[in-house]
C-alpha cells in the first residue's frame, strides 16, 4: 500500500499529533530506529505504536514504530546541579518551571512505501489508531475470511488499538499450524489463554457455519482438552462466579463478542475405577469412564507406549516388547485394511493372564528363549508396575474396556480428558496422550477422512510429555504430530512453563507462540534469542491478562489485553447448582 500524500490530513484527523522527530548527534535516527521529542501538554507511553510522516526526496512515506523507551530530560548537566537547584531542601519549589522535556526512542517496524531509510528530523510522529496498528504489526495482510481476534491491542498503560487478530492459516495448518504457550506458573495463565483459543475459534467456525452453511471450503474443528491439574477444567461449563459484567464485558465487546458464555455441552472422561464400571470420583455428574483392556491395546496397536521413556534406548528390551507383541497379535485383512486382534489361541488375553505367562518364563518358560534371562525379568517389572498403578485404566482380568473414542464427523464441543487422576503414574499419563494422538492420526490419514475437519488437542506441561533430548516412542510421537500432521488437521495446542526443555521440533513447528510473564533466566535461554531485548524486557513485567503474540509473520510481538473469562477455571470458581456425584457413594465399594 502506498502513501497518498493528498489523504494525508483526513488520515490523521482521527490520531493524536504526539511530537516531532529529531536526531541531533548520538541520537541520530537509522533505518531501525528514531528518536522524537515530546509536547508538554502529551503523555507518552513505552509500548505505543507510532505512526511518523516524512517526505524525501519529494515522495511522502509513513513510518511505523513502537515505543521501546520514554525518557525525561532538564537543561542540567548531572545530578549535582540539581541538587544544588534546591541546596538539598526537597520542599523548595524554584520559581521558574522547569524547562526540561520528554523524549522517546522508536523501533522501526515497518515503511510504506517500502524503503530502508529514517524519517527526516522535523517529521511529525502521530499515536496509531487501529488501523495503523494491524499494519505496524502485519495484521494487515491477514486475508479476509481468515482473521481471529484473540485479545484487544495494548497501546500503552491502558489505551487500547482495537481487536489484536491472528491469522488462521497459520494457526491451522495452510502457512503453518500448532499454537504454543510460555509462561511461569500461575502468573502465566498458560491454561486460561488455551481454554479462550478454544472458546473464540469454536465460536468464529460455529458462526461462519451459520452465515455460510453450503461453504464446502469452511472448517469443522473439534477441541480436545487434557486436563493435567486436579479437576479444574472439569467446570468450565459453568459461570464463573469471579467475572462481572461491569467490570470485563467491555473488553468481549469490544473484541466482538456481545455475551460470553461459559462452553456449552462438554463432554467429560475420566480414568475408570479399578473393579466397577464407573470413573474416579471428580466431584461433578455426567462423567464417562475411560479404560483398557490387553486385547483393547493390541487391537489398537498401543503396546509399547506402555513403556517408560528410560527403556526406549535399550536396543533389548525394545526387541523383546516387539517380540511379545506379535506373539499377542493376529492380523486379518478386511477390505483394503489390516485389521488387528488379540491372538485367540495366544500366552495370554488380559493383563493378569500375561503377568502370569511373563514369570512362568522367567521361572524357565520356553518361549522366544532367545532373550536373556535378565531383560524378561525387567519386562515383567515394568508390566507389574505399570499394570498394578494404572488405577482401573488398564483392566486386570477383564476381556474389554472402555477405550476413549475421540474421533467425530463434524464440529464438536469441547471433550475434556482427564490426566490428573494419574499424576502418581506418568507414564500412564503419557500413554493416554499417545492412545488420542494415534486415534486422530488414524481419523486423519485412513480411508475415511471427514474433509475440513480440524482436531484441536490442547495440552500443557508440555515438557512431561515431551521432554528436550528424549527418544521414546511417545515424544516421537508428538513430534510427528507437530512436524507433519498440522496439513492433516491436527493441530497442538501447547503449554510449558519453560520452552527449553520441550522438544525443540514440537516448539519450532508453532507458527504462532505466546508469551505470559515468562523469568529472566528462560528468556535468556537459546530458544528464546530471536526476541529483542525490549520484549524480553516486556515478558518479564506481564500482567496475568496480558500476552505477546508471535505469528511466523508479525514484525514484532503483538501486546493484546485477554479478556476475562466468563467460564471457571476451577470447581472454586464455579457457579454451580448443588447435584448429586453418585460417583463418590461407590468409591469404597
Amino acid at each position: 500500500m502506498e502513501v497518498n500524500p493528498q489523504n494525508n490530513s483526513t488520515n490523521n484527523a482521527d490520531r493524536i499529533y504526539l511530537g516531532v522527530v529529531g536526531s541531533p548527534q548520538g541520537q541520530e535516527a537509522t533505518s531501525q530506529e528514531f528518536s522524537f521529542w515530546v509536547q508538554r501538554t502529551i503523555l507518552v507511553e513505552e509500548t505505543q505504536v507510532v505512526v511518523c510522516e516524512s517526505t524525501i526526496a519529494g515522495r511522502p512515506y509513513r513510518f511505523y514504530g513502537i515505543i521501546n523507551q520514554v525518557y525525561r530530560r532538564s537543561r542540567k548537566r548531572n545530578m549535582d546541579e540539581e541538587f544544588d537547584q534546591s541546596d538539598g531542601d526537597i520542599d523548595y519549589v524554584p520559581p521558574f518551571e522547569s524547562d526540561g522535556y520528554t523524549y522517546a526512542r522508536v523501533g522501526l517496524l515497518c515503511v510504506q512505501p517500502a524503503a530502508l531509510t529514517p524519517p527526516l528530523e522535523r517529521s511529525k510522529v502521530y499515536l496509531a489508531n487501529e488501523e495503523d496498528t494491524a499494519v505496524a504489526y502485519g495484521a494487515d495482510e491477514i486475508t479476509e475470511g481468515s482473521e481471529l481476534a484473540l485479545g484487544l491491542v495494548k497501546n500503552g498503560g491502558n489505551q487500547l488499538a482495537g481487536p489484536g487478530k491472528i491469522d488462521l492459516d497459520y494457526l491451522l495448518g495452510t502457512n503453518g499450524g500448532h499454537l504454543n504457550v510460555n509462561g511461569s506458573a500461575g502468573r502465566g495463565t498458560k491454561s486460561s489463554f488455551l481454554l479462550h483459543a478454544n472458546w473464540v475459534l469454536l465460536k468464529h467456525v460455529r458462526h461462519l457455519a451459520r452465515t455460510y452453511p453450503s461453504l464446502s471450503t469452511r472448517r469443522e474443528i473439534v477441541p480436545i482438552i487434557l486436563n493435567v491439574k486436579n479437576y479444574d477444567l472439569f467446570y468450565i461449563d459453568q459461570r464463573s462466579r469471579r467475572y462481572s459484567e461491569t467490570e470485563h464485558l467491555a473488553d468481549w465487546v469490544q473484541l466482538g463478542v456481545d455475551m460470553p458464555q461459559p462452553f456449552q455441552h462438554v463432554s467429560f472422561y475420566a480414568p475408570q475405577q479399578p473393579n466397577l464400571a464407573v470413573p474416579v470420583a471428580t466431584g461433578r455428574p455426567g462423567v464417562k469412564a475411560y479404560s483398557w483392556s490387553l486385547a483393547d491395546i493390541i487391537k489398537l496397536g498401543l503396546f509399547s507406549y506402555l513403556f517408560a521413556e528410560e527403556d526406549a534406548n535399550d536396543a533389548n528390551f525394545s526387541a523383546l516388547i516387539l517380540d511379545i507383541e506379535n506373539l499377542l497379535t493376529a492380523e486379518k485383512l478386511k477390505g483394503d485394511t489390516t485389521e488387528r486382534q488379540i491372538q485367540p489361541d495366544g500366552p495370554a488375553r488380559t493383563f493378569q493372564e500375561l503377568l502370569d505367562w511373563v514369570d512362568n518364563h522367567c521361572r524357565g518358560g520356553n518361549e522366544l528363549r532367545n532373550h536373556h534371562l535378565g531383560t524378561w525379568k525387567k519386562f515383567y517389572r515394568r508390566l507389574f508396575r505399570v499394570v498394578r498403578e494404572s488405577k482401573g485404566v488398564l483392566r486386570h482380568d477383564e476381556l474389554q474396556g472402555q477405550p476413549l473414542n475421540v474421533a467425530r464427523k463434524e464440529t464438536s464441543d469441547p471433550i475434556v480428558v482427564d490426566l490428573s487422576a494419574l499424576a502418581a503414574t506418568p507414564e500412564l499419563q503419557r500413554f493416554v496422550v499417545a492412545t488420542i494422538f494415534r486415534q486422530l492420526i488414524e481419523a486423519r490419514t485412513g480411508v475415511n477422512v471427514v474433509r475440513n475437519l480440524v482436531y484441536i488437542v490442547t495440552l500443557d506441561e508440555l515438557n512431561r510429555f515431551a521432554p528436550k533430548g528424549a527418544r521414546d516412542s511417545i515424544t516421537q510421537l508428538i513430534e510427528m504430530v507437530a512436524s507433519e500432521m498440522r496439513s492433516q488437521g491436527i493441530i497442538l495446542f501447547g503449554a510449558q512453563q519453560q520452552a527449553s526443555k520441550v522438544s525443540e521440533k514440537v516448539i519450532e513447528n508453532a507458527a504462532i507462540r505466546v508469551l505470559g510473564r515468562t523469568g529472566a533466566l528462560e528468556l535468556n535461554m537459546p530458544v528464546w534469542k530471536f526476541l529483542s531485548q525490549s520484549a524480553k524486557g516486556r515478558a518479564m513485567t506481564l500482567q496475568t491478562s496480558e500476552k505477546l503474540i508471535i505469528q511466523d509473520n508479525f514484525r514484532e510481538p503483538m501486546l493484546v489485553r485477554i479478556p476475562f473469562p466468563a467460564w471457571a477455571m476451577n470447581p472454586d470458581e464455579a457457579l454451580v447448582e448443588d447435584s448429586e456425584d453418585y460417583s463418590d457413594l461407590l468409591r469404597g465399594v
